[in-house]
């Protein structure tokens, strides 16, 4: 997406007349005309001259930096969609970037393609969607699977696979595929999008590279022997644990889809390090990488033609550079795919998606159906911890009773329907009080704290009849009898 500014607005700034006036003064000063002997110059005097001859050449070369540097950062901008305005240069106004219309979130659709977007039959590698939540400093990273089946074309009933959605949008209209493909991000999940910025591999290799690499938790092992190479294949592999990796490295961890080792095979699997690689990113930025003018210079000759990004103003930079520092300190990074096992299971599906029998991943109330998607990203935006934590419960009866635990069973699954919980029958019939407890570890510490908000257990603490972890749930609740409670009423007359 190219910018055109107005040409009135462009030529506005170019006022320096001071420096201008400087040089007249210099001229009608007149001590040359006075015919005097011509007197060797002091040693304090040559100490001055060098001086200001020291500080003018520094003047120069400070001038002609920011100045090449200002004209460097207007053409690039042109390119990848900055807008500079001279109102943003001279507002008093605190930046801010654009908010959805509950006024609480920032949404970028951040997008990876092969090579750069001129719409020959280029489709779309990866799709994130990244919220920034001001009531939390935190960022909700969702990604979306290349394969989901979506309507392409708003004017013909037909779908096929999100990733075809922006060429074959250029194809019909140069310049409308990342608009379009913002708009089927929305109608999927429910979000308002303010911005999108769209990176080929390139320009994903130079940005890590120009950072000075990233560092990367590699969650586990594998191997890849058929990575394309851009020839044919070639082998790649990863250990476990955390590696400092330079752009061609970070590629290849984000793009490798071939291994047979620990689910690192899948589509699911890759968007996930896609989201890892873009997290390290989003730190290192933070971190203040993006300080140093020789950075930003390079960063500039490597977005050029690497990256389309929606407009944005200077005060747009200023703020979201703002926003940074704040999620530095205080914000999380919470990380969702919206694969078949999202949401227990209950949005989308792979099987007989379409007729052809190939595979596909569409919405389990079928093609175009998008409202529990709606109601699950809500819920996740609502409490990311206990989304990302995606705990698996189990309920027994030990003593309330099969119906009573029954209709409890069902009022939990009414009020999280995108979780994991199972009723398992009865355990015992003569256990008293509700007790809601993790097992193992501390790791869905966040996720007891939320259900047991709405369930008000009377403890939280394993009872010492169970002696294992059941079914090897991650939160066990068990429903016994409910203890009396002997209410003293004692009347006073006046």
């Amino acid at each position: 997406m190219k910018i055109t500014l107005d040409d009135s607005e462009i030529k506005q700034p170019r006022i320096i007349k001071p420096l201008s006036n400087k040089t007249e003064r210099k001229k009608i000063s007149r001590p040359k005309r006075i015919k005097l002997p011509k007197q060797p110059l002091t040693n304090k005097q040559k100490i001055t001259k060098i001086i200001f001859i020291i500080i003018a050449i520094i003047a120069t070369v400070v001038v002609s930096y920011i100045g090449y540097f200002i004209y460097k950062a207007y053409k690039t901008g042109q390119v990848i969609g900055f807008n500079l305005r001279p109102n943003d240069i001279i507002t008093q106004d605190i930046p801010k970037l654009k908010r959805d219309s509950t006024n609480k979130y920032t949404t970028v659709l951040i997008v990876g393609i092969d090579t750069r977007g001129t719409g020959n039959l280029l489709n779309t590698d990866s799709l994130i969607l990244t919220s920034y939540n001001y009531d939390t400093q935190d960022i909700i990273m969702t990604s979306i699977p290349r394969d989901l089946h979506v309507q392409v074309n708003p004017e013909v009933f037909w779908f096929n696979r999100i990733n075809s959605v922006y060429s074959t949008s250029e194809q019909k209209n140069e310049g409308s595929g990342l608009l379009r493909l913002r708009e089927v991000v929305t109608e999927i999940t429910g979000n308002e999008i303010q911005y999108h910025a769209m990176i080929d591999y390139k320009g994903f290799v130079g940005l890590i590279d120009t950072l000075g690499g990233i560092d990367i938790n590699v969650e586990n092992s594998f191997t890849d022997y058929m990575y394309p190479d851009g020839t044919g294949y070639k082998t790649v592999r990863f250990v476990k644990g955390p590696q400092h990796m330079d752009g061609s490295t970070a590629l290849e961890y984000t793009r490798s889809r071939h291994s047979q080792q620990n689910g690192e095979g899948s589509d699911f699997a890759r968007a996930q390090r896609q989201q890892n690689v873009l997290s390290a990113v989003t730190e290192k930025i933070a971190s203040g990488s993006l300080l140093d003018p020789r950075t930003i210079m390079n960063l500039f000759n490597v977005v050029q033609d690497n990256i389309q990004i929606s407009e944005f103003t200077l005060d747009e930079v200023e703020a979201g550079v703002d926003l940074l520092k704040i999620f530095q300190e205080t914000g999380e990074t919470f990380s969702f795919i919206l694969d078949p096992n999202a949401g227990a299971g209950r949005l989308l599906k792979s099987r007989d998606v379409v007729s052809t029998g190939a595979y596909a991943i569409g919405p389990v109330d079928g093609l175009g159906e998008y409202e529990d998607i709606h109601e699950y990203i809500s819920s996740v935006y609502n409490d990311p911890q206990l989304y990302e934590e995606d705990p698996l419960i189990k309920i027994y009866n030990t003593g309330l009773g099969y119906t009573e635990t029954t209709q409890k069973y069902h009022n939990l699954i009414e009020q999280y329907p995108y979780l994991k919980i199972g009723y398992m029958g009865t355990l015992y019939n003569n256990k008293e009080t509700t007790i809601s407890y993790l097992n193992n570890d501390s790791t869905y510490s966040h996720s007891l704290e939320s259900i047991n908000q709405y369930i008000q257990p009377d403890s939280i603490i394993k009872p010492e009849y169970i002696t294992t972890n059941l079914n090897a749930e991650d939160i066990t609740i068990l429903y016994g009898k409910e203890l009396a409670i002997e209410e003293n009423i004692t009347q006073t007359t006046e």
